[in-house]
C-alpha cells in the first residue's frame, strides 16, 4: 500500500518525490527551479505546509527575490514556536535587511529604516532565543551591519 507522500499528485510525480528535486535544487544552487517547485507542493502540503513554506522563502531570498521571502518567512513565523519560529525570523531578517538596503541605494531613507528595523527585531530573537542557529556568527555579523546602517541614518 503507498503511502500519502507516494500517491501522485494531479498525475504527477509524487510529493515527496517532487520535494526531494526541490530540495536537491536549493542545495545545489538552482534556486529558480527549487522556488517553482514549491510553489507547486504548497497547496498539497497539508500538515508539511510551513516547512515547504519556509524552504520556499529560503530559496525565494538565495534567489534574490526579497519580498516574497519577507511575507512567506514572516507566514511561517506567526504561526510556529520555538525553532521553527527562529529559523523562519532568520530568513525574513535576512530578507529584510536586504530590502532595506535596496531602499536606501534608491534613496528611500524611511522606507529603508523600516526594513532595517524590521530586520534588527527578528535577528535579535534569532541570536537571543536559538543562538544555535548562528554556529559561524553570519546572523550576528548582519546584525551588527544594521547597527552601523541605523546608527549612520540618525
Amino acid at each position: 500500500m503507498q503511502s500519502c507522500a507516494e500517491t501522485a499528485i494531479d498525475g504527477q510525480r509524487s510529493f515527496q518525490s517532487q520535494y526531494n528535486t526541490a530540495r536537491t535544487a536549493l542545495e545545489k544552487g538552482n534556486f529558480d527551479k527549487a522556488s517553482k517547485i514549491y510553489a507547486r507542493l504548497l497547496p498539497q502540503s497539508g500538515s508539511l505546509g510551513n516547512r515547504i513554506r519556509l524552504e520556499y522563502a529560503h530559496s525565494m531570498l538565495r534567489a534574490g527575490e526579497f519580498v516574497a521571502a519577507v511575507e512567506l518567512a514572516d507566514a511561517v513565523a506567526s504561526q510556529e514556536t520555538g525553532g521553527g519560529r527562529q529559523a523562519a525570523l532568520s530568513v525574513k531578517g535576512t530578507a529584510e535587511h536586504e530590502v532595506g538596503l535596496k531602499f536606501l541605494r534608491q534613496g528611500e531613507t524611511a522606507k529603508g529604516a523600516a526594513h532595517l528595523q524590521a530586520a534588527q527585531s527578528a535577528l535579535d530573537e534569532v541570536l537571543r532565543e536559538h543562538p544555535k542557529l548562528d554556529p559561524l556568527g553570519s546572523l550576528a555579523g548582519r546584525r551588527a551591519s544594521i547597527d552601523v546602517q541605523l546608527k549612520s541614518l540618525r
